[in-house]
């Protein structure tokens, strides 16, 4: 816990069996496509929700009261090699249009309203990116700068200035591993050199008090 503390990040085994990152692998993801959005209403994709969070909280990385309130499938692959430059995770989906003081800049992405919370319910979210591929340097892994969820929100101009100043670290991981990681965290990852299925099932958890502003829905 004190790697995610100071550098914003640790490794962890899920433990989510076999069998169900092969059932997830198959039915939620979709050939050509990089991902799908808004996912804790599949059965399966709740149920995982459930059992990492039980395993996170016994090890003391979320709190009795913690709720998942997200969950993205990623998937690159030869039909879909992205890249994603250097950014904090910002945008979080909401029950209604903001109506709240301090969330910011609202959208609505696939039916679903969107804003920037406050800095103090940023600093309380935990992303959790349980892999369902083995992923090595070749797959456009996930690349962190650590130290840099502690500087608050970051001018997005700011960002290389502050890679150059806090380093940069590539975070490999096994199928069933996953990858812990605060959203205000400076992030980015680069086109896979060998782009076989890269699978990440995406989720973030709260872990502080009510919030004005309602997620979209909790687990």
């Amino acid at each position: 816990m004190k790697g995610l503390h100071a550098a914003g990040f640790a490794k962890v085994t899920a433990g989510i069996s076999a069998e169900t990152i092969v059932t997830l692998r198959n039915t939620i993801f979709a050939d050509g496509r990089a991902g799908k959005r808004c996912l804790l209403d599949h059965p399966l994709v709740a149920e995982t929700a459930c059992l990492i969070r039980a395993g996170l909280l016994n090890q003391g990385f979320l709190c009795p009261s913690a709720v998942a309130i997200q969950a993205i499938a990623f998937d690159k692959s030869p039909a879909a090699n992205w890249k994603v430059p250097w950014h904090q995770d910002l945008m979080f989906p909401l029950s209604r249009p903001v109506n709240s003081p301090g969330y910011l800049v609202p959208s609505v992405k696939d039916g679903v309203h969107f804003a920037q919370p406050p800095l103090a319910v940023l600093e309380d979210l935990l992303a959790v990116r349980l892999h369902l591929d083995d992923c090595d340097s070749t797959n456009g892994p996930l690349r962190v700068s650590p130290g840099t969820h502690r500087k608050g929100i970051l001018p997005s101009d700011s960002t290389s200035d502050h890679v150059a100043n806090h380093g940069q670290v590539e975070v490999l991981a096994n199928t069933g591993e996953a990858i812990l990681m605060r959203p205000l965290l400076l992030h980015a990852s680069s086109q896979a050199l060998s782009p076989n299925h890269r699978r990440v099932l995406h989720f973030v958890f709260h872990s502080g008090a009510p919030i004005q502003q309602p997620w979209a829905q909790t687990i």
